[in-house]
């Protein structure tokens, strides 16, 4: 086996072993990318222009298993090949949405991008490929220069950040460690820095709801001086909101509405937010969005007609719509297609038999095909296609199998 080829089956064991636990790849999805042309177009023009210097705000809209967070590591994906730094995580039970410095620390804590086809995902690693860029420069007064530019442009959004920052630098090029760890952990948003450290940085406080919007911006700036496209940050799960206090997810909705104006009304160039919930949290009567009217008013109607067929993908939402049963087959081949690149299937049965296989194999048997969820349809499959591949003596697996599926 050659080294591609050993790339190629490492890469296919990746998808095949998330898909089984029912999670999305995070990487190579142009592989599993079917039906999602429209909407992949759509986060096309987006990154442009974030890319171009304007603010951008997306919701996707979906139901559990309709591919939101497939979508969101596509947008990813396509982000980091672009030259964006990306975010990405979730609302969960140690992040709300109701602090903004909250947000500030899980954006810098879960940065990565791309760097000729390897993966970084530290915050000081990103500044390492900076200064080594800096250093291998035979001018080595260019370096300095580079440097005073930097911390002369981000003074205009924050004097404790740039401080910070210019320290930080000063301390990685020295390799003083603890030095630039405590500077890295505040301008990341860190609460618990001893005082000692903080009076070698020169700087008070921490990062707070006064504060992280003007270190969001200044970070954000930063990625450009430093020659990246911007910063996309990407935000799944935002119908756990939902369970929060009255108060609590009233806070979250106004952090929500100013991030939106902040961006669409160029305050906050080059960044873009996409956030992936259900279609409660947009559409609940008591809780959801609708609610709070400064938001409904921002999303226009796009809330009341997300789900008609004369769709505009270039509104705020963005409605995932179900895959259509050719797609599901489209995908189902791909998959199968994968794993048979991972494991010698020795059966001789057609792709048809085992999507069928897999369509009685799911819970909602006797339904349409395209009404299955994606994950569920896929994890399924693996599912069947595994106990095939262990089993090649069974004489049922030999067989073709036809079903016959409801369509009304």
């Amino acid at each position: 086996m050659t080294l591609t080829q050993e790339k190629t089956r490492q890469k296919s064991m990746h998808i095949i072993n998330a898909l089984k636990n029912g999670v999305v790849p995070d990487e190579d999805l142009e592989l599993l990318c079917v039906g999602r042309s429209k909407e992949m177009q759509e986060f096309d023009r987006c990154l442009e222009l974030t890319a171009s210097g304007s603010g951008v705000v997306k919701f996707v809209k979906g139901e559990y298993g309709a591919g939101k967070t497939f979508m969101l590591n596509a947008v990813k994906q396509t982000a980091v090949k672009k030259g964006f730094i990306v975010s990405k995580f979730q609302v969960d039970g140690g992040f709300r949405f109701n602090h903004i410095d909250q947000l500030f620390y899980h954006i810098m804590h879960h940065l990565s991008l791309s760097v000729t086809g390897r993966s970084v995902t530290s915050f000081e690693g990103i500044f390492d490929l900076w200064l080594k860029k800096l250093q291998d420069d035979p001018d080595r007064s260019k370096a300095a220069e580079e440097i005073n530019r930097v911390i002369s442009e981000l003074n205009r959004y924050n004097l404790s950040f740039s401080r910070a920052f210019l320290v930080f630098i000063k301390a990685r090029i020295e390799k003083n460690q603890a030095l630039s760890d405590a500077a890295a952990s505040w301008l990341m948003g860190e609460k618990n820095i001893p005082a000692a450290l903080k009076a070698k940085l020169d700087i008070v406080g921490s990062v707070d709801k006064l504060n992280s919007v003007d270190f969001l911006k200044a970070f954000i700036h930063l990625t450009t001086l430093l020659g990246y496209q911007g910063l996309v940050v990407l935000i799944d799960e935002m119908e756990l909101l939902l369970g929060d206090r009255s108060d609590i997810r009233r806070s979250s909705y106004e952090n929500l509405r100013n991030l939106i104006d902040l961006c669409c009304s160029g305050e906050m160039p080059h960044c873009m937010f996409v956030f992936a919930a259900t279609a409660d949290f947009f559409d609940n009567p008591e809780k959801g969005l609708r609610t709070y009217e400064a938001l409904s008013q921002r999303l226009g109607d796009a809330l009341a007609k997300a789900g008609t067929a004369l769709s505009d993908l270039r509104q705020p939402i963005l409605q995932l719509q179900k895959l259509s049963a050719e797609d599901f087959l489209t995908l189902a081949d791909k998959v199968i297609e994968i794993y048979r690149s991972v494991y010698p299937l020795e059966l001789k049965i057609t792709n048809e038999s085992i999507r069928n296989w897999t369509f009685v194999s799911c819970k909602k048997f006797g339904s349409k095909i395209g009404e299955l969820g994606i994950r569920e349809y896929l994890t399924k499959m693996i599912e069947v296609l595994d106990i095939m591949e262990q089993h090649p003596d069974n004489k049922v697996f030999r067989a073709e199998l036809s079903v016959i599926k409801k369509t009304e």
